[in-house]
């Protein structure tokens, strides 16, 4: 039993010391390749694990540039940046930041939804790198701030940084020409990932959308060491964002207040009695290069609205009644104030030459009605023999419509054969030749060329009948725009160079090295000077003359005006009150185009638009208020 004994403890004690070596073995084995993964780690991919701790610690913002301001022509400010305070959210891990938390939190703060907020943030990264900003709310204001502050604790990624925001000095003042800044669109966005963030404020109207290019700048960029709250510890600016270019405006401060100051002042008057009447556009610009000086369209918004976000009830109450530029993107029957073009149209034909004469006996036969009666189209009055320069006077419809009638060689004793003739031939070529001598002057289909966003193009109706050709000369079958009219009155007065509108006179850069816009001219009117004068002369008379169509306005003037009235009927009870001139007529120096549209029938143009048109000169030559009260006008119309 000894020896047995003896043998069995010889043999555990083998086999202990065999399993001694295996798990000997294996605990080497272990520890060598767990030595090898960490030499691994620290040496193949040490620089990995690096960066990963630095973006754990760090987060990137993206550094707002300053938009560039924007002056008038003598340099006054009229829109800047203003420091504000801006909200943004960074997605931290998980462990120590609750989304839904942190958007229920600030709902009420931000006065939004917490859905809307979830939505900003981003959670996914759809539109964001993981580790940039995003932004929840902009121009925060005071009670906002205060509140992120003493809860910061409890908001893990978000906080509060200093922005420029965009300030327009003078509120509602050229609100159409300037324009707005809006949240960039989406389609927008996807076609300029590389260019903007989705948050970013763009141009949306006016100059900030024309010029959004130069005015937008570059963003920097900003890199922020943080604490596990997103508490932030210090910053290293990256990237210094670049600032945006400055604008210097065409616009004369002074012509565009009172512009606009009488523009509301009629519409508002009128529509005490005339309940059609809502709204209005006026243009003045220098007629030798096109440069703007005012353009105003009623009513106006205040562009600051937008950057303090605008509800549905502002949206509908301030903005959208508004929002249309009306000098360039509305038409109007021109009415009589494309007499002028009717003229020359027939001195470059030959159909008339500067003096001829025709008799007016207050209407003119245009064809047939379908019942086999004569279609005669009234004038305003009999006014009897007129030349061409008491038709421009006292704004002849004979005149003009006989004008054109001869043009296309119609007569009224026509066999009916001939008249099917003309109404398939001859009608329509005329109409088309009309239609071209128009597009020399910036009207009919086409547009000015203005450096602004969305302006209409001109139209010309056609129905098939002699009336086509009849209304066309007074201005009845066209659609133009209050630009297009502007143009037109400034490429007579000037002596037939369409010059390119333009509100933008000069682009500076940050450098500060001015780049001036070239004035350019779009093509030179194919009439001779004297055709030119004659027409001229009409304009003058019609401010000049007693019998005058806007004397009462301009007939005792310190500075002698020419220009042209003009009504345009648009329905059984509506009409357009116009009227285009410039002054001094002997060296133009500004020229006007001005509408008040849906006015009352019969309405009288003086009575309408003479305070509009004197404020504006007035404003332009530095009168002292020159402008009477309606009622001392002399009741006259077209």
């Amino acid at each position: 039993m000894l020896y047995n004994q003896n043998s069995l403890d010889e043999d555990l004690k083998k086999a202990t010391g065999k399993r001694l070596n295996y798990l000997f073995v294996l605990v080497f084995v272990a520890l060598a390749v767990l030595i090898v993964r960490l030499s691994f780690i620290q040496l193949a991919q040490g620089s990995l694990y690096l960066k990963r701790a630095e973006t754990n610690r760090y987060i990137q913002q993206s550094v707002p540039a300053p938009r560039g301001q924007i002056y008038d022509r003598d340099r006054n400010l009229l829109v800047t940046n203003q420091p504000s305070f801006a909200v943004l959210y960074t997605i931290l891990s998980k462990d120590v930041q609750d989304p839904q938390k942190i958007a229920a939190m600030l709902a009420p703060v931000l006065h939004k939804t917490p859905d809307e907020i979830l939505n900003s943030m981003d959670l996914k990264g759809q539109h964001f790198m993981l580790s940039m900003a995003r932004r929840l709310l902009t121009n925060a204001g005071d009670e906002q701030v205060a509140y992120i502050k003493e809860h910061q604790a409890d908001l893990p990624g978000v906080n509060v940084v200093v922005e420029p925001i965009r300030h327009y000095e003078r509120n509602n003042f050229a609100s159409h020409i300037l324009g707005y800044l809006n949240n960039i669109p989406s389609d927008y966005w996807q076609k300029h990932q590389d260019e903007y963030q989705q948050t970013d404020l763009i141009g949306m109207a006016g100059v900030e959308r024309q010029y959004e290019q130069y005015l937008r700048g570059k963003a920097g960029k900003l890199q922020v060491e943080v604490n596990i709250y997103n508490q932030p510890l210090q910053d290293q600016r990256l990237v210094d964002p670049i600032k945006g270019h400055d604008l210097v405006l065409t616009i004369n401060s002074k012509v565009q207040a009172a512009t606009e100051q009488a523009l509301a002042e009629r519409v508002q008057a009128l529509k005490r009695t005339v309940r059609t009447v809502q709204n209005g556009a006026a243009v003045a610009m220098d007629p030798k290069t096109g440069e703007i000086l005012a353009m105003a369209s009623y009513p106006s918004y205040d562009p600051n609205i937008w950057i303090k976000g605008v509800t549905e009830k502002e949206y509908t109450e301030q903005f959208a009644p508004a929002e249309m530029n009306r000098a360039l993107q509305q038409l109007y029957q021109p009415g009589s104030t494309v007499k002028m073009a009717t003229e020359l149209i027939g001195f470059k034909e030959g159909v008339i030459q500067p003096g001829s004469v025709i008799y007016d006996p207050g209407r003119i036969q245009v064809g047939y009605l379908p019942n086999g009666k004569p279609n005669y189209i009234k004038s305003w009055k009999t006014i009897g023999y007129a030349d061409s320069y008491r038709a421009l006077a006292e704004s002849s419809n004979v005149y003009m419509i006989r004008t054109f009638l001869n043009l296309a060689g119609y007569r009224e004793d026509m066999p009916t054969a001939q008249v099917n003739d003309f109404l398939k031939n001859r009608l329509p070529k005329t109409m088309d030749k009309v239609a071209a001598y128009h597009k020399e002057f910036g009207m009919g289909p086409t547009t000015t060329g203005v450096d602004l966003p969305y302006e209409a193009e001109g139209q010309i109706t056609r129905e098939g009948y002699v009336s086509d050709l009849a209304f066309s000369a007074i201005g009845q079958t066209e659609n133009y725009t209050v630009l297009q009219l502007a143009q037109y009155v400034s490429t007579i007065a000037n002596g037939g160079k369409r010059m390119k509108p333009h509100v933008v006179k000069e682009i500076i850069p940050p450098d500060g090295t001015p780049q001036t816009i070239p004035i350019e001219q779009q093509n030179q009117l194919d009439f001779t000077q004297d055709q030119l004068a004659a027409v001229q002369r009409g304009m003058y008379d019609v401010n000049n003359k007693t019998y005058g169509t806007f004397y009462s306005v301009f007939g005792k003037y310190p500075v002698k005006v020419a220009g042209k009235t003009g009504t345009a009927e648009t329905g059984r009870n509506t009409e357009n009150s116009l009227f285009v001139g410039y002054a001094p007529a002997d060296d133009p120096q500004i020229a006007i185009a001005i509408i008040i549209p849906d006015n009352m029938p019969n309405g009288h143009s003086s009575d309408t638009l003479g305070p509009l048109a004197r404020a504006m000169f007035d404003a332009y030559f530095q009168f002292n208020n020159t402008t009477a009260a309606p009622a001392q006008f002399k009741p006259t119309r077209r």
